[in-house]
């Protein structure tokens, strides 16, 4: 378990379905993620076929809870996690949106990016977000990743194809 000043982060579970269900099926949450919203779940046994897969094949999979109160606001993943490279994708989903803007992303950025390079040995942590959302391209620039390039196009949001950016960090331009 992974702890911060305001969350720790701890493994998703089996359990952990339902809320992972409530937030995928959010269309505020999956436009912030730059998502169809039919690429998730669309019942709740699909989600917990799809959790029971993470379970078991990855442990770096966490649910984000509030130290205050005990509350899950939200996941986090380090994936494609290449050994030989020594890359990972971060992932960072706040899946209440009553909490966003409040630093949770970037507290949980933090932790995971210093988890990747100083436990896991990561040497580059790379990511991919929205054009349009830029609370979050603030929060990962705030946390030193920089923006490597643009896929255009990538995805149709809201009537119209837009684009994402890769943002990246490397281990000696992170600030432990």
């Amino acid at each position: 378990m992974l702890k911060g000043p305001r969350v720790e982060l701890r493994t998703i579970q089996a359990g952990d379905a339902p809320l992972m269900y409530r937030w995928h099926n959010d269309p505020r949450v999956a436009s912030e993620m730059g998502m169809r919203h039919t690429l998730f779940a669309t019942s709740m046994e699909e989600e917990r076929t799809a959790l029971q897969r993470i379970v078991a094949t990855s442990s770096e999979q966490y649910l984000i809870i509030q130290l205050k109160g005990g509350r899950p606001i939200g996941y986090a993943s380090l994936a494609r996690i290449d050994l030989r490279n020594a890359s990972a994708r971060l992932t960072v989903v706040i899946g209440e949106p009553a909490e966003w803007g409040n630093g949770y992303g970037k507290e949980v950025t933090s932790l995971l990016t210093n988890y990747a390079f100083n436990v896991l040995n990561i040497h580059r942590l790379y990511l991919r977000v929205p054009d349009y959302n830029q609370r979050a391209i603030r929060c990962f620039t705030a946390c030193g990743f920089q923006k490597e390039g643009t896929l255009r196009d990538d995805h149709f949001h809201l009537g119209s194809y837009r684009s994402s950016h890769l943002m990246s960090i490397l281990r000696e331009e992170c600030q432990r």
